[in-house]
């Protein structure tokens, strides 16, 4: 029997499930933009998920249940939520949030960086293609967001701003994807060669979430000098110089969401962080954004060294 935690606010809803039974501790698992937690269950050889609980841990997923026509969904509300969520995962699990684990993708990693810079206790974190500074990049997150052209007077809509109802679009896309011939859609996520075509068209057909406008506004900050921040707090790539906690940093060489350099600036920034870059030249061989977490050879080069990294703690 799977458990499950609700918070509900005015302004959106975080669930979080445990996958599978109960083997160990709790690692939390935070998707990233768009992207439901299936993300962590669809690499075909050994997800994340079954190497964790081979390891003795209880994957917990999280899930943002972005509705498109609610208003204030902004990032600020995502770690308030999760802030909450996680003090109910204590409680039930009995486990403190100091022995807890967590590993992000892409915006799931800024999330728990936030929260650890928030006061929350992790032991430790492994983040896969999590940056925190793009202004000097040329990611192709910059012409997804479309947000920076339109600059301040996208701000004053924020108090009406809602979402896009992105899912319906990728759930009929889906079958003309992972074929010979790359979608636009595809090549911004994927290197070539390196996701197997049925998990692309899995992904884009149930894996995908609704945008939040609000909290697309809140990413367009990482194009900007002063930089991303959840609410009133300062900028996250400056919170981070603060923390005394283990962290991993998996970074793809052929990412175009989050370009490597971005990367090895947010590792450079955290006192003691590690990197690992992984990704080669050649079809097949490369790792975009969501091939870290289930590309062919995801397994071995990705997911193993990010469990060998939370079994550090154990050996200690």
């Amino acid at each position: 029997m799977q458990e499950r935690i609700d918070i509900s606010t005015d302004r959106l809803e975080v669930h979080l499930c445990r996958l599978g039974p109960e083997v160990g501790p709790p690692v939390l698992l935070v998707p990233g933009l768009g992207a439901s937690p299936l993300v962590f269950e669809l690499q075909p050889q050994i997800p994340l998920t079954d190497l964790l609980r081979e390891r003795g841990r209880t994957p917990w997923s999280v899930d943002f249940h972005v509705r498109w026509r609610r208003r204030g969904q902004d990032g600020s509300a995502l770690v308030g939520a999760l802030e909450d969520a996680i003090l109910e995962l204590a409680e039930l699990t009995g486990h403190s949030p100091r022995w807890m684990e967590g590993v992000g993708h892409s915006l799931g990693g800024m999330l728990l960086l936030a929260l650890a810079c928030a006061g929350v206790p992790f032991s430790r974190l492994a983040l896969l293609g999590t940056g925190l500074d793009l202004s000097g990049s040329a990611s192709h997150l910059r012409r997804a967001l479309g947000l920076l052209p339109l600059g301040r007077g996208l701000q004053l809509l924020r108090p009406r701003a809602r979402g896009i109802p992105i899912r319906r679009v990728t759930r009929l896309a889906a079958p003309l994807c992972g074929r010979a011939v790359a979608t636009p859609m595809e090549r911004d996520q994927f290197a070539p060669g390196s996701t197997e075509g049925p998990v692309i068209r899995r992904f884009l057909r149930d894996a995908v979430r609704d945008l939040s406008i609000p909290l697309l506004m809140d990413l367009s900050a990482l194009f900007t000098e002063p930089g991303l921040r959840f609410g009133a707090g300062p900028a996250v790539k400056e919170a981070v110089r603060g923390l005394e906690l283990p962290v991993l940093f998996v970074a793809g060489r052929q990412d175009r969401q989050m370009p490597l350099r971005s990367v090895r600036d947010a590792a450079a920034r955290l006192p003691g962080a590690r990197l690992v870059e992984v990704g080669e030249d050649g079809r097949g061989r490369g790792y975009g954004h969501l091939d870290l977490l289930c590309g062919r050879r995801a397994s071995d080069e990705v997911l193993l060294p990010v469990v060998d990294f939370l079994d550090e703690a154990r050996s200690r």
